[in-house]
């Protein structure tokens, strides 16, 4: 993984983190809103505004997430830029680097 996109996600909040890591291990390609608020107990409102903060996040001319078509209610479902890093890559990142030091707390 760039080291780059290390140190901007070491600068992040856990809440994000949490959001990014069920985005990183789901297996399936995307995620709606309300899927994403209840594996990780965000509200959707909440949650609105930690993926306009993911989808602004750019690595190079890159956003780190991206929209992958609507829901049957019409929101944007979302998945990680696998152009920037891996889900795999990025899973094992967030549980040994931070999310796993975080839970052990």
């Amino acid at each position: 993984m760039d080291k780059l996109l290390q140190e901007k996600l070491r600068l992040l909040k856990v809440d994000v983190l949490s959001i990014l890591h069920i985005l990183a291990v789901t297996d399936s390609i995307a995620l709606e809103l309300n899927e994403i608020s209840d594996s990780t107990s965000t509200s959707e409102s909440d949650l609105r505004g930690i993926i306009s903060t993911l989808r602004r996040m750019k690595v190079g001319e890159e956003s780190f997430i991206t929209p992958a078509g609507r829901d049957s209610d019409g929101r944007l479902r979302w998945k990680i830029n696998e152009a920037i890093v891996s889900k795999k890559e990025l899973a094992i990142f967030l549980e040994e680097e931070i999310l796993g030091k975080e839970y052990k707390k």
